[in-house]
């Protein structure tokens, strides 16, 4: 039987906290894990920052120093244990840390656990432990001052944050308020153990496969690839003092869990701190993206056994096999994901923090939401961005659960950064802890350096005051940006995690060495592409066609979040874009002003405040459509093998690029995503004498197809129509065909009021339609509409297990109705399909789900919620 002072033994100190000011005009409870500002929002002291414009009555807190302060006991029998390791998992982020008045250390970066060894300076009962967080704006300004460079992220930030390792979008962003929090973000524990620990566990996975992928060269035979086996290493590293380990009799026992029930084990004596284990598995249940597999997982359990179990540690792994190609071709050198032999597009977006105040974002469940309503628009690759954290453990399990893939940026972006030796050493500690904390989800698929540094480095030498003639502090910052980028970070990869690609930059060429800003970052021939010339540039959206990317990882377009979401933090009185609420919660420069010019160009702009929302998200959801199609046109050959657009979700409620808003509300982008992002995807380009009609096949084997289309004029009659038949390949694009529509086009008039409808159908044994899709030849605002007259009819409510309330809608519209929107003022639900366009006497199923089934569906009645829901197309939105 083994005695408790050997084994492993955690407390944690989670919970309630006293939390007090330095000027103690603040003394409250807080909870940890959590936040300064969530402690005073909970106590009351504070008005909601997200609301009107109250961020700017909060610079009091993120000037003030804080103490957050708890007491606790301990077993005499724990404290027997020869170690004792008091852990942070993150504190945010100047701070000290004082046990029973002794200073045991100070911390400066909120990405780093911190362990302190405390066996000495603990008792049994009253022990204090005080955290005294600095303010980290002060902190910023202080380095200012000191290194005489004003670092700083862009207009919309506070200076100094680049000088803190904190997430650099605290201080604001271009959609982001000015909120930098501070606080107990992750969990403390008090860690007792005695002679032996495990410090890792690092499972990874080599196929083995019955061809070659990489010599591949006609997509059919990729349904032909098989994985004979799978050779699973793990490799376990130890904490210990013994110097002779192999003389005391431990056992190290590894246990795997197959997603069939089977179990295979393997125990070996201990003999040294690093030991590994390998697996042999034939037939192995692979782990996939959720749209070419099932994102199956094992669970593994690796215990230290010495007359019973000192210690275990359980995770859940997936057997895979991740490379990043890139090989000469035609137009330069190929960038794509190869995910256990196959070829994949990635199509997702861009991730930001889930909330200013990220601990309460985990509590309200943003996580889940955000990640589960990435999968169902049929994403299947995140990047987290730059700006933000590395991310809380929860979003890579639901990753690795969801079957999507992760490109994990290091939080460093758009910024140049202090160049010294304890900034590097700092870096490297929090590097290295992050790759051996991350490397075991399966779902990270590569490790990137920064944002948009690489690329923006003239423009950013400029914005921190550093002059062009000053070539000492230029070469500086040259040689620590290579340094950190190009030299630490890689090396630490290949140590640590040299199964994994890396990518010094986004977007970039490649490893840039003695070439930084000298070279194009932004090569649309190799590497990945940010692409912003639409947008930022002020260029229409036919602006994307042009731009032939290898690997979008970047591009976007703003629009406003629904009306429900404005109500909670805009009065009525302020329902005007222009409005100074309404302009605060717009962080980009005349961002506002933008979206109504984009708008403009494309529609009729209604009086109506509402309908200009609407508007403003179908406009964003036109032009990301735009953008996709085209790249997804070009897989073939992997000329672009990639679409992230900028971004999935948002930090609080503002207008932004975001597809989801923050309380999860699906803006028309996340439903065009779901229809651009389907795995077997129809779509056209057009011109005004000429169509092409294009499929694209993400899937692992060839269908069949038959794609019908017509061209209709305003008036409903048919002017021209075809059929094609046709078998796409896996992993493939293919244009049908292209038609001559000169002749139906030849007057402006008529070409302004023409418009393509085309479905797909499956022609595998069963005709089913996947896909519904339309295109004008011109902007919506030149097309006569005429009132579609929608009827509508609800079918089969029922309410979930879950409480989720669940029916069928029914639309019926007599004439052409452009993207019409279903929507209900009293509650928030997820449909099966919204903002699309419907040809003249056509039937559309609709099924909707009550997203806040939570609490509201109780106070509803079935009728009240039927009643609450408005359907309407363009016809309504502008009459």
């Amino acid at each position: 039987m083994v005695s408790i002072s050997q084994k492993v033994e955690k407390i944690s100190l989670d919970g309630l906290w006293e939390l007090k000011n330095s000027e103690k005009s603040v003394e409250i409870d807080a909870q940890v894990p959590g936040t300064v500002f969530e402690a005073l929002l909970e106590n009351n002291i504070i008005e909601d920052p997200f609301y009107g414009e109250n961020e700017h009555e909060m610079k009091w807190i993120y000037e003030s120093n804080w103490f957050y302060e708890k007491e606790f006991n301990l077993d005499p029998e724990f404290l027997e244990h020869k170690h004792i390791l008091l852990r942070f998992n993150g504190l945010d982020t100047i701070a000290e840390v004082n046990l029973n008045g002794e200073l045991i250390g100070s911390v400066n970066n909120m990405f780093v656990r911190y362990d302190f060894e405390v066996k000495s300076k603990l008792k049994q009962s009253g022990n204090k432990l005080v955290i005294n967080f600095k303010s980290p704006t002060a902190k910023s300004r202080e380095y200012i001052e000191r290194n005489k460079i004003k670092l700083n992220t862009g207009y919309a930030a506070i200076p100094g944050v680049p000088y803190l390792r904190k997430a650099q979008y605290s201080f604001g962003w271009d959609w982001g308020p000015k909120l930098p929090d501070i606080g107990i973000w992750k969990t403390v524990e008090v860690i007792g153990f005695d002679d032996i620990k495990i410090k890792s566990v690092f499972p990874y996975t080599n196929l083995e496969y019955n061809k070659d992928p990489l010599n591949i060269s006609n997509p059919t035979e990729f349904s032909t690839i098989e994985v004979k086996s799978a050779k699973l290493f793990i490799e376990i590293d130890l904490t210990s003092n013994i110097e002779n380990i192999r003389g005391i009799n431990y056992i190290i026992k590894a246990q795997l869990r197959a997603p069939n029930d089977e179990i295979f084990v393997k125990e070996i004596p201990l003999s040294k701190q690093k030991e590994t284990f390998n697996f042999d598995i034939e037939n192995p249940f692979l782990w996939w993206t959720h749209e070419l597999g099932t994102p199956n997982l094992y669970q593994l359990e690796v215990s230290i056994l010495k007359d019973g179990v000192l210690e275990t540690v359980k995770q859940k792994i997936g057997l895979r096999e991740i490379q990043l190609v890139r090989k000469p071709d035609r137009w330069g050198e190929t960038f794509y994901f190869l995910l256990n032999g196959i070829p994949v597009f990635a199509k997702g977006a861009n991730w930001i923090p889930v909330d200013s105040f990220i601990p309460r974002g985990k509590k309200l469940g943003l996580y889940s939401m955000n990640l589960n309503y990435a999968k169902k628009a049929n994403m299947n690759m995140i990047r987290v961005w730059g700006g933000g954290i590395y991310e809380d453990e929860s979003f890579y399990n639901l990753c690795d659960e969801l079957g999507l893939l992760v490109w994990q940026d290091f939080p460093f972006a758009c910024a140049l950064y202090p160049y010294s030796d304890d900034f590097i050493k700092n870096v490297e500690k929090e590097v290295t802890q992050n790759i051996k904390k991350l490397r075991n989800h399966t779902s990270l698929a590569l490790w990137c350096g920064n944002n948009e540094i690489e690329g923006l480095w003239k423009r950013l030498l400029i914005s921190s005051g550093v002059v062009e003639d000053n070539t000492k502090r230029l070469k500086f910052l040259k040689d620590f940006y290579l340094r950190i980028f190009e030299e630490l970070i890689p090396q630490l990869i290949k140590k640590f995690d040299p199964t994994r690609p890396y990518w010094p930059s986004s977007p970039s060429s490649g490893f840039i060495i003695e070439n930084l800003a000298a070279r194009s970052s932004n090569n649309p021939n190799a590497g990945d592409s940010h692409y912003w010339a639409v947008w930022h540039g002020n260029l229409p959206f036919s602006a994307y066609r042009d731009f032939n990317s290898r690997f979008m990882s970047e591009f976007g377009f703003e629009s406003f979040p629904s009306l429900k979401t404005i109500e909670k933090f805009c009065p009525p009185n302020q329902y005007d874009f222009n409005s100074q609420i309404m302009e605060n919660h717009q962080k980009n420069a005349a961002g506002n002003q933008k979206i109504m010019d984009y708008m403009d160009k494309r529609f009729s702009i209604p009086r109506d405040f509402e309908h200009q929302v609407i508007l403003s998200q179908i406009t964003q959801a036109e032009a990301i459509e735009y953008g996709v199609e085209y790249w997804r046109q070009n897989r073939s050959d992997y000329h672009c093998m990639g679409s992230l657009y900028w971004q999935l979700n948002d930090c609080w409620p503002v207008a932004s690029w975001s597809s989801l808003d923050y309380y999860g509300r699906w803006k028309a982008l996340h439903y065009f995503a779901k229809r651009f992002y389907q795995s077997l995807f129809a779509s056209v380009k057009e011109d005004p004498d000429q169509i092409e009609f294009w499929v694209t096949n993400d899937l692992i084997r060839s269908c069949d197809i038959e794609l019908d289309w017509k061209i209709l004029n305003s008036e409903g009659n048919t002017l021209m129509k075809g059929i094609y038949n046709s078998k796409v390949s896996p992993c493939s694009s293919l244009k049908l065909g292209l038609e001559d529509v000169s002749n139906i086009n030849k007057e402006q008039f008529n070409m302004q009021n023409n418009i393509i409808f085309y479905k797909l159908y499956s022609n595998n044994g069963k005709k089913e339609i996947i896909y519904r899709g339309f295109r004008l030849f011109d902007a919506p605002k030149f097309f006569n509409l005429r009132d579609p007259e929608i009827s509508s009819s609800f079918e089969d409510i029922e309410r979930k297990k879950n409480n989720k309330v669940q029916f069928k809608l029914k639309l019926k519209a007599k004439s052409i109705a452009l993207y019409v929107n279903i929507d209900s003022g009293l509650v928030d639900f997820i449909a099966s399909d919204n903002f699309f366009s419907m040809e003249p006497n056509e039937t559309w199923d609709i099924d909707i789900e009550i997203a806040s089934g939570l609490e509201t569906c109780k106070d509803h009645s079935k009728q009240e919620i039927i009643n609450s829901f408005k359907i309407q197309s363009l016809y309504d939105i502008i009459k």
